[in-house]
C-alpha cells in the first residue's frame, strides 16, 4: 500500500494543513474570482445571491464565459496546491494521487468512460420514461464553445477537489488516525460541506444536499482506498461535472450552461439516494473486479513504510 502511507515519507507539521488550506482554498479562490466579480460588476449590479445560480444570459454575460469565470478559481486553486506541496511538506504534489511519482493515466481515463457511460445511460433511460419533464436546447454554437470550456477547465476544479480531499486530507487524517474507515468519512463529510454553499442546496434542503454530496464523497472515497490511489476518482468526478455541464442542468445547478437538456422538474428527493448508490454499487463493482480488490483492505492499519 502506497497512497495513505506515502504521507510519512513528508513533514506533517499541523499549521502546514493550514496553509495550504488558507492558500489553496481560500486565497486562490479570492484571487481567481477578481474577473468574475469585475465582469458581474460591469454588466450586472455587482452582487451575488449564493442562495441562487448565476444567471450569465440574464446579465448579458455569454453562458460559456461566466462557466469560464466561474472556473478560474480552481485553477489558481490546482496550481497553487502544485506549487505549495513541496516547500510545505517535502514531498511532490503526485505523492498526492498515489503515493508514488508515477500516474496511473489509464485509470483516470477508465475511470472518466465508466462514469460517464453509466450516468449517460441513466439520463437516457430518464429522459424517455419522462420525455416531457425535459426541455431540449440543441444550438450548435452555444454548445460547442460550452464543451471547449468544459474539457478544458472542469478538470481543474474536479482534479483539484480529488488531489485536496481524497489526496491531501486523507492522507493527513492517515497518519493522523491509522484507520482507513476514517480516512474514508471524515474527508467525505468534509466535501459535502465544502460544497455547502451551492445554490441547490437552498433550492432542495441541507440535509438532502449534504447527504447527496457526502454518498458521492463516499463512493470516490472507497474506491480510491480500494485502488490505493485517486486516478479513478479524478476521471469519476471529472465525467459527471462535465456531463451535467454539458448534457443536462437544472435552474438551480451550480453550473448554469447552455446544455443541451434542461430538466424541469428540478426537484431532488430522498429516494434519488438510491440512484446515486446504485451508480457508486455498479462503479465500485466493475472495477472490484477488473482489479482484483479486496475489501478487507479498507479495514488494514495505516502503517509507517519501513522504508
Amino acid at each position: 500500500m502506497n497512497h495513505l502511507e506515502s504521507a510519512f515519507r513528508g513533514s506533517n507539521k499541523w499549521w502546514a494543513y493550514i496553509v495550504v488550506f488558507l492558500v489553496t482554498f481560500l486565497l486562490a479562490q479570492a484571487i481567481g474570482g477578481i474577473p468574475l466579480g469585475i465582469i458581474l460588476t460591469v454588466f450586472g449590479d455587482g452582487e451575488i445571491d449564493y442562495n441562487k445560480a448565476i444567471d450569465f444570459n440574464a446579465h448579458g454575460i455569454n453562458a460559456s464565459l461566466g462557466l469560464a469565470l466561474m472556473l478560474l478559481p480552481f485553477v489558481v486553486s490546482f496550481f497553487a496546491l502544485v506549487l505549495i506541496m513541496k516547500p510545505l511538506h517535502g514531498r511532490s504534489f503526485k505523492s498526492l494521487i498515489n503515493g508514488t511519482y508515477y500516474v496511473r493515466k489509464f485509470r483516470i481515463v477508465m475511470g472518466f468512460c465508466l462514469w460517464g457511460l453509466i450516468i449517460a445511460f441513466a439520463t437516457i433511460v430518464d429522459y424517455y420514461l419522462n420525455i416531457s419533464d425535459y426541455h431540449v436546447r440543441f444550438d450548435l454554437g452555444k454548445l460547442l464553445p460550452l464543451l471547449v470550456v468544459s474539457l478544458l477547465l472542469l478538470p481543474f476544479q474536479t482534479f483539484y477537489e480529488e488531489l485536496f480531499v481524497r489526496g491531501y486530507l486523507a492522507q493527513g487524517i492517515g497518519v493522523l488516525t491509522r484507520n482507513r474507515i476514517l480516512v474514508l468519512i471524515i474527508p467525505s463529510l468534509l466535501f459535502a460541506l465544502l460544497h455547502g454553499l451551492n445554490p441547490e442546496v437552498h433550492k432542495h434542503g441541507f440535509l438532502l444536499m449534504m447527504a447527496n454530496y457526502l454518498s458521492v464523497g463516499l463512493i470516490f472515497a472507497i474506491v480510491s482506498v480500494l485502488d490505493d490511489g485517486i486516478e479513478l476518482a479524478m476521471g469519476a468526478h471529472a465525467a459527471n461535472n462535465i456531463f451535467i455541464s454539458v448534457f443536462v442542468t437544472t435552474e438551480s445547478s451550480a453550473l448554469q450552461t447552455d446544455a443541451l437538456l434542461l430538466s424541469l422538474t428540478d426537484e431532488q428527493k430522498w429516494s434519488d439516494l438510491l440512484g446515486v448508490w446504485l451508480i457508486g454499487i455498479v462503479f465500485i463493482g466493475v472495477f472490484a473486479f477488473k482489479y482484483k480488490w479486496s475489501l478487507q483492505s479498507l479495514f488494514k492499519r495505516i502503517e509507517r513504510p519501513s522504508v
